[in-house]
């Protein structure tokens, strides 16, 4: 979620408030934080990945060498 769409996010809430819309404001609060929450999420599910999925990278051997030369 970029933020401009947080900063207008934030008015829009702003201006339900002081229209007495409770339960736009609410829902748009709720809506707000389930982004926020959603983002988190990805980013942690990255780090997660990287950490337990990449292997790190060896370098190559030459299996065929049975040490007899």
């Amino acid at each position: 979620m970029s933020e401009q769409n947080t900063e207008q996010g934030v008015v829009d809430i702003i201006n339900k408030i002081s229209d007495s819309d409770r339960a736009s404001a609410i829902d748009a609060i709720q809506d707000l934080l389930f982004a926020k929450a959603s983002d988190a999420m990805a980013t942690y599910k990255q780090v997660v990945a990287q950490t337990f999925f990449d292997e790190p990278t060896e370098p190559e051997t030459d299996e065929t060498d049975n040490g007899t030369d």
